[in-house]
C-alpha cells in the first residue's frame, strides 16, 4: 500500500513538472505581442455580472499595458519594477511593486514567465489549456490559460475561491514589438497616488 501511494505521488509530480515545463516553453516562443481583449465576469450561479473590453500590449520580461476602454476607462501598466493602476473615474493611481503583485494578479505570471513563480503552482495540461492551482493558501482559486504550441495566448480565466470566474478572450493577437512608451507611466497632475511600495 505504501509503495502504491509513493508511486502515485511520484507520477503526479512528474505530470505537474512536465505540464509546467511545456507551459514555460510555449510562453517563451512569443516574447511580445499586442491584442484586443474581451472580459466576462460570471457569478457562481452562472449569471453575467459584468463585461469589459480593451487593448493589451506585452513585452517580456515584466512589461505590459492593459487598457480597459469599455465600460469605464482604466489603465494597468508595468514598467518592469512598479505596477501602476489608474482609475480615471475615481481619479486615483495605485502603485505597488511588481514582485508583490504576482500573487494577486495572475496575468503577471505570463509576462514574467519566471521559473521561480511557477514553483508556487501545480500545473495540469489538457492539450492547449493549462490549469494553475496555488500550492499554498491564496485568495486566488485557479488560473486557467490557453496557449497554442506557437506560444500565442488565446485566452485565460481566473476562478476565485467563491466560484466567481473572470474570462478573458484575446483576439487580433499580433506578434509584434509594442512601443516602449506604452510601458511608462507618469501620475497625471491632480490625481491622488496610493503608493503601496513599502
Amino acid at each position: 500500500m505504501k509503495n502504491i501511494l509513493l508511486s502515485l505521488l511520484l507520477v503526479t509530480s512528474v505530470v505537474f513538472a512536465s505540464a509546467q515545463q511545456e507551459l514555460i516553453t510555449r510562453l517563451d516562443k512569443m516574447n511580445s505581442f499586442t491584442a484586443i481583449f474581451n472580459q466576462t465576469v460570471i457569478s457562481p450561479e452562472g449569471e453575467v455580472i459584468s463585461e469589459a473590453e480593451g487593448n493589451l500590449a506585452m513585452q517580456r520580461p515584466n512589461l505590459f499595458n492593459w487598457k480597459t476602454i469599455f465600460p469605464d476607462e482604466t489603465l494597468l501598466v508595468s514598467d518592469g519594477r512598479t505596477l501602476w493602476y489608474y482609475n480615471n473615474f475615481i481619479e486615483q493611481v495605485t502603485a505597488m511593486w511588481l514582485d508583490d503583485a504576482a500573487s494577486q494578479t495572475p496575468f503577471v505570471l505570463l509576462t514574467r514567465n519566471n521559473p521561480r513563480d511557477w514553483q508556487n503552482y501545480n500545473v495540469r495540461q489538457n492539450e492547449d489549456t493549462f490549469v494553475l492551482s496555488p500550492k499554498n493558501l491564496s485568495n486566488m482559486g485557479k488560473f486557467v490559460v490557453s496557449v497554442r504550441k506557437d506560444g500565442c495566448i488565446i485566452g485565460f480565466s481566473v476562478v476565485a475561491e467563491d466560484g466567481q470566474t473572470s474570462f478573458f478572450t484575446l483576439k487580433n493577437v499580433k506578434d509584434e514589438l509594442p512601443s516602449i512608451l506604452l510601458f511608462r507611466f507618469t501620475v497625471p497632475e491632480g490625481i491622488e497616488l496610493d503608493d503601496q511600495r513599502q
